[in-house]
């Protein structure tokens, strides 16, 4: 369960969501996995990981879907990847 898995495949959905008392958020991204497009998979990353502001303020509204991405992360009890690593390409 501890071992680390590769999603990379196009957004479908974004947001971006507060998380818990402090100032972090976290980025979640609903992904459709290249060869596997039917599967969705749910990808969650802090908003540190996320390349820049545009690209932030871009996936809270909505405007990056189809876009690439590739995350690095653990499966969570939930079943969503909790990233690592994440790469988004325009």
């Amino acid at each position: 369960m501890d071992s680390v898995l590769e999603v990379s495949g196009a957004i479908i959905d974004s947001w971006v969501e507060p998380c818990g008392g402090d100032d972090s958020t976290r980025v979640v991204l609903q992904v459709a996995p290249k060869g596997r497009p039917r599967e969705l998979i749910f990808v969650e990353a802090e908003a540190s990981l996320v390349p820049d502001e545009g690209w932030l303020e871009d996936l809270s509204e909505n405007v990056c879907h189809g876009s690439p991405v590739r995350a690095l992360g653990r499966r969570m009890l939930n079943g969503f990847i909790a990233a690592t690593q994440l790469q988004l390409v325009r």
